[in-house]
């Protein structure tokens, strides 16, 4: 009989200490939320200027609190980076410039990447971004791609 007690005591114990770790586990969870991430994947600039301004509105429609954004930029697009090309275009009936998003979205805390070998074709240094933008490595183009949880393709 004693050695029931004693099982059903080591028991219950086993039981509680497991549902404390539950909760532990699940508290963490919560209190540790990571932000979501999303890649805006954009290879077009004044070629399809559709594109482009859906990329932007897009991004800087995502990026928030528990939201980081990444725009990358590769082929065409890696021009939108580029310091001395001019974002006071329009698209379609509004009156906001490529230049006005592409502002917007990185005050916001939106991170511009350009792809090395894109950029390097381009003939765009490091000195000739816009603010905000970074010709990537590949560390961090790795780290991009497998930490995103959706990629958007324009």
């Amino acid at each position: 009989m004693r050695t029931n007690i004693l099982c059903s005591i080591l028991l219950v114990a086993t039981m509680a200490a497991q549902a404390a770790n539950a909760q532990d586990d699940a508290a963490k969870v919560v209190a540790g939320e990571r932000a979501q991430a999303f890649v805006v994947h954009l290879s077009h600039f004044t070629d399809d200027l559709h594109r482009a301004f859906m990329a932007l509105k897009t991004a800087d429609m995502l990026v928030g609190e528990k939201v980081t954004v990444t725009l990358y930029l590769d082929l065409e697009a890696v021009r939108l980076a580029e310091r001395r090309q001019d974002l006071e275009v329009t698209w379609g009936s509004s009156p906001t410039t490529l230049g006005e998003l592409y502002t917007r979205f990185t005050e916001k805390g939106g991170r511009v990447l350009i792809c090395p070998h894109c950029a390097h074709g381009a003939r765009i240094a490091p000195m000739g971004t816009r603010p905000h933008a970074l010709i990537a490595t590949e560390d961090e183009l790795r780290t991009m791609w497998l930490e995103a949880d959706k990629v958007i393709d324009y």
